[in-house]
């Protein structure tokens, strides 16, 4: 029974401490507006917005692609871009690599991934990611968010 036990200790060791994280299921409404004021600074122009969702996460936007290509020949309205996206909440902030496609034009859809690069507050070293899919026409561009936050 010793060697037993002794075993189980050992081979718990070789695989090392175990680490939890909680995940939690994200869903939001996502109404942005392109914006030349109240954009981060050094930024002409930028995407300013207000999301709703669970687990905290409602309050203020703001995003700038800072990269961008056209749709390959077979799909010529859609772009491609990349930029950082910011969730600004009372509880802290989540920065987020956004990278998605669009049509071009002033109505079509949308359709991005994010995935969190950094945080404060209680999403201070969150991990995740949500996928943000919606239309744009009327000056604004409604979307909704699922994903999900893990913390450590």
């Amino acid at each position: 029974m010793k060697a037993v036990t002794c075993l189980i200790t050992v081979l718990a060791a070789a695989v090392g401490p175990v680490q939890a994280s909680e995940c939690k299921k994200i869903h939001a409404d996502l109404v942005e507006v392109s914006a030349t004021e109240g954009c981060n600074a050094g930024l002409a122009s930028c995407f300013l917005g207000e999301v709703d969702g669970n687990h905290g996460l409602r309050g203020t936007t703001h995003f700038a692609a800072d990269s961008a290509r056209l749709g390959p020949a077979t799909s010529p309205s859609f772009i491609s871009y990349s930029g950082p996206f910011e969730y600004r909440t009372a509880y802290g902030n989540l920065a987020m690599r956004e990278t998605g496609v669009t049509t071009s034009g002033a109505t079509g859809v949308v359709t991005a991934y994010q995935e969190i690069v950094g945080a404060t507050g209680q999403y201070e070293g969150a991990s995740g990611h949500f996928f943000v899919s919606g239309k744009k026409g009327g000056g604004m561009i409604t979307t909704f968010i699922v994903g999900e936050i893990c913390y450590p």
